[in-house]
């Protein structure tokens, strides 16, 4: 469930760039104008997707793309210089996934990859959780995390914009399989 502004004014820090991050996914999410879509280009018979996965409409990763873009991290240019943008997907997907996100921070620098079992105890606001075969989401704090994953909430719908309901949200950070979590230690 959204829970407005309640967790995106605990333990906000003005030194941590992740905040504007934040700030943005909050404000998305609390928009119902913003649903969940894997965009065209990754549309099946059985999966039909409509819209963008660019905005209005986000799928995880490109959601967590364009809250650092709005964060003032160039990841977006980042990925469009990593040989996946080509090899993978021939330039027509302007922000990567779950499975690029990590080299596409590396190229912008001042993010450091920890194992989920190292740091699951001791999750910091801001940090990128992921399992990079699956799902990528923003954690807020206070065992919650900011994502789109709209068509995984079991309320049906026909893949339109919104008709889910929740379809970016807020959801509990445990017991969701991740890996890999991707922490803003500064340049």
């Amino acid at each position: 469930m959204l829970l407005g502004g309640t967790i995106a004014q605990a333990g906000a820090s003005n030194s941590n760039p992740m905040e504007k991050a934040i700030a943005w996914a909050m404000k998305t999410a609390a928009d119902n104008r913003h649903g969940y879509s894997q965009g065209k280009e990754n549309a099946t018979a059985s999966r039909p997707y409509t819209g963008s996965r660019e905005g209005p409409d986000y799928d995880c990763s490109s959601f967590i793309y364009h809250a650092l873009e709005h964060a003032g991290f160039p990841i977006i240019e980042a990925w469009h210089k990593n040989p996946d943008y080509r090899k993978l997907y021939h330039g027509k997907q302007y922000t990567g996934d779950a499975d690029t996100i990590w080299p596409d921070l590396q190229r912008i620098g001042g993010f450091t990859r920890y194992s989920w079992q190292a740091v699951k105890n001791n999750l910091k606001r801001g940090d990128i959780l992921c399992d990079p075969a699956h799902h990528v989401a923003l954690y807020v704090g206070d065992g919650w995390t900011v994502e789109a994953k709209g068509v995984q909430n079991g309320q049906g719908g026909d893949w339109r914009t919104g008709d889910q309901g929740g379809e970016i949200d807020c959801y509990s950070a445990y017991g969701r399989g991740w890996t890999e979590v991707y922490r803003y230690t500064g340049k």
